[in-house]
């Protein structure tokens, strides 16, 4: 192969390395999480527009500021952007429609994976995932609840699971009055006092609401969400002990 030969083929073999280099860096970059309306850029030059569906102890209305451990995690949220959280009280349909439509950043009240909502809005990962148990005061071990008088939290979907058990369910409004078997989260029964047994009901993972589509957002509060796991049980038990 002569010299001007050899000099065309390396020329053509850079500028093929060069043209696929440019285009992985361009499917990379397609890549990346990003948010159609620019939910992520917006927030740091206005209010967070957060919508509150009341579920306590995750959200709770009271006479001023709203109270509960995802409102207090929305405001650490926000000091991080910069910003503040702009509140907007309202119920779950009103509160979520108007995230479809883009009208709040972020709607909290206890969510969960299971909703049906996921199919119209964003959902954060599981950040924290409760599971419900039965637990008891002390010995003798509690092997079965069939025929057991268990109290629950009036409201509580885990009632259902008990009553297929075969559980005499009696719902309550307070565990802490209860001196027999509780149903609860393990969380709950660890606050309680009570000795949580085998007998497993449901596991719930809980969760935020965005956008949709709003995925730069959503990763950037992800990552919020998955540095502070670790406080949730505790913030729960504070919150419960301060009503």
């Amino acid at each position: 192969m002569s010299p001007n030969s050899r000099a065309r083929v390396i020329k053509s073999s850079s500028a093929y390395a060069l043209g696929l280099f440019i285009l992985c860096l361009s499917v990379a970059c397609s890549n990346l999480p990003r948010d159609p309306k620019e939910t992520l850029r917006s927030v740091q030059t206005r209010p967070l527009r957060v919508g509150l569906v009341e579920h306590a102890p995750w959200v709770v209305r009271t006479t001023g500021e709203p109270a509960g451990v995802e409102v207090d995690l929305v405001r650490q949220f926000a000091g991080s952007l910069g910003t503040t959280p702009e509140w907007h009280w309202g119920g779950e349909q009103e509160q979520l429609e108007a995230l479809q439509d883009y009208q709040l950043d972020l709607v909290i009240g206890g969510f969960t994976d299971r909703t049906p909502w996921r199919k119209y809005v964003g959902l954060t990962s599981a950040y924290f995932t409760e599971t419900y148990r039965v637990g008891v005061q002390g010995p003798p071990p509690l092997e079965s609840v069939k025929g057991a008088q268990v109290a629950i939290l009036r409201g509580e979907p885990a009632a259902a699971e008990l009553e297929q058990k075969g559980a005499v369910v009696v719902r309550v409004d307070d565990l802490s009055q209860v001196t027999g078997a509780v149903a609860a989260p393990d969380w709950q029964l660890e606050q309680l006092g009570r000795t949580g047994t085998n007998i497993e009901l449901d596991s719930v993972k809980h969760v935020f609401a965005v956008p949709p589509g709003e995925n730069g957002f959503l990763k950037r509060l992800d990552e919020f969400l998955y540095g502070k796991t670790g406080d949730i049980k505790g913030r729960l038990q504070q919150q419960v002990s301060m009503k």
